[in-house]
C-alpha cells in the first residue's frame, strides 16, 4: 500500500480537527444510490460515497494502524466474518442514509441552514481545499462540492437529531430516568488468578476469611475507612429506582439497594458462584446518572423514529459501484516541527547510548 502524507484540516461545521487523505479511481459521476421517497426521487453519486469512506477510513488510520499495522483493513476485526474494510464501508452507508432523511425531515422541526452557516461550511471546505496537496485531494476523491455536501449532511443531522431528542423528552418522566447509585466492593469466590490467567481454587479456610472481611465491612460504621484499612477495591452502579430485571447486576443486589437510604450499606450479599458482595448507596438520585440514562431515552426515541422513516422511503445500493471503492491506500498526519524535533533528539540519543 502507498502511504500519502496530508495536512490537518478544520472542518468547522464539525468543531473538529481532521485529518484526511487516499486513494483509488473511480467514476465519480456513476449512481451508488437511488432514492425513492414516494414524493421524488434521488440519487447519490459513487463520487460523494468514496469521498466520505476515504474519509472514515482516514479516522481508523490516524489512530489504529500503529497498533494493527498496514494488513488491518483485510483482517476481521470484529469476529463477524468480514474485514474492517466492508464493514466500515456498511457503516458509512447507514450514516448517509440517516443523514440524508434527518436533511429531508428537517422540515418538520422548522430546520434550515441559515446563510451564516453556509458561509461557515463554505469556508470550511475552501480551507480544507487549499490545506491539501493535490495528490492527496485525489487519492481521497475530495473536491470542494463534496466536502461542502459532507458538511451539510452532517449539520443537518445534528441539528435535526437535537430537535428530535428535545421534542421525545416532553414524554421521557422523571421516573424513567431516577437513577440511583451505590458503591460496592466483591469479595470473589471463584478462585485467584495467576500472572498468566490460571485459576487456582480457594480453600474452604480462604472462603471462610473473605466471609468474615466481608461481615467487617458491612457491620463497620465507616464503610469508606474499613475498605481502606482492608485493601480493599470499591466499584461504583447505577440502576434505575424500581426496576425489576437488570442485565449486569444480579437482581438480589439490586433487591437489597432498594432497601436502604442513602448512606446506609448493607449486610453481606452472598451471589452463588461469584461471592460476596456489600454495597453501600451513595446517591438516592444521582443527577448525573440520571441525565445519562434521560440522553439514553433520547436517543432510543430518535433511533425508532430514523427506523420509521427508513421504512417510508426506498433506499437502493448499487452493489457493483460501492465494490470499486477500496482501502487501497493508507493515511497519516504529516510531521509537524515538534514532531522532527521528538525525532532527531531520539536519534542523538540513541546514537549517544551506542557510541
Amino acid at each position: 500500500m502507498n502511504k500519502k502524507m496530508v495536512k490537518t484540516a478544520g472542518l468547522t461545521a464539525l468543531s473538529a480537527v481532521m485529518l484526511m487523505t487516499g486513494c483509488g479511481k473511480i467514476n465519480p459521476n456513476e449512481t451508488l444510490v437511488t432514492i425513492n421517497t414516494g414524493d421524488a426521487k434521488d440519487t447519490i453519486s459513487l463520487g460523494y460515497g468514496n469521498f466520505a469512506a476515504r474519509y472514515q477510513q482516514s479516522m481508523y488510520d490516524q489512530y489504529l494502524l500503529s497498533y494493527y499495522g498496514e494488513d488491518m483493513w483485510k483482517s476481521d476485526m470484529s469476529g463477524s466474518g468480514s474485514t474492517l474494510e466492508a464493514d466500515t464501508k456498511d457503516g458509512v452507508l447507514e450514516e448517509m442514509e440517516s443523514q440524508y432523511l434527518t436533511k429531508l425531515h428537517a422540515g418538520d422541526y422548522k430546520i434550515e441552514l441559515s446563510k451564516d452557516q453556509k458561509n461557515d461550511i463554505a469556508k470550511a471546505a475552501k480551507k480544507f481545499i487549499s490545506d491539501n496537496s493535490k495528490e492527496s485531494l485525489e487519492a481521497m476523491g475530495a473536491t470542494e462540492e463534496y466536502v461542502k455536501e459532507y458538511l451539510e449532511y452532517r449539520t443537518y443531522y445534528s441539528l435535526v437529531s437535537a430537535a428530535a431528542k428535545e421534542e421525545a423528552d416532553a414524554d421521557i418522566k422523571d421516573e424513567d430516568c431516577w437513577m440511583r447509585t451505590f458503591t460496592y466492593v466483591l469479595f470473589d469466590t471463584t478462585g485467584k488468578k495467576d500472572e498468566e490467567g490460571n485459576v487456582t481454587e480457594y480453600t474452604d479456610d480462604e472462603i471462610t476469611e473473605l466471609k468474615t472481611q466481608a461481615k467487617e465491612l458491612s457491620t463497620s460504621e465507616d464503610f469508606d475507612a474499613k475498605v481502606e484499612e482492608l485493601g480493599l477495591t470499591t466499584q461504583n452502579y447505577s440502576y434505575l429506582k424500581g426496576e425489576s430485571e437488570d442485565n449486569t447486576m444480579d437482581m438480589s443486589i439490586i433487591s437489597e439497594a432498594e432497601k436502604l437510604k442513602e448512606g446506609e450499606q448493607s449486610g453481606v450479599i452472598v451471589v452463588d458462584g461469584v461471592g460476596f458482595y456489600v454495597i453501600k448507596l451513595t446517591a438516592d438520585h444521582d443527577e448525573d446518572a440520571s441525565q445519562t440514562k434521560r440522553e439514553s431515552l433520547q436517543s432510543e426515541a430518535f433511533d425508532k423514529l430514523l427506523d420509521e422513516w427508513k421504512e417510508a422511503i426506498t433506499w437502493k445500493v448499487n452493489d457493483k459501484a460501492w465494490e470499486k471503492v477500496k482501502f487501497d491506500s493508507l493515511f497519516k498526519a504529516p510531521e509537524t516541527e515538534e514532531s522532527k524535533e521528538d525525532t532527531t533528539a531520539t536519534e542523538s540519543t540513541e546514537e549517544t547510548e551506542a557510541e
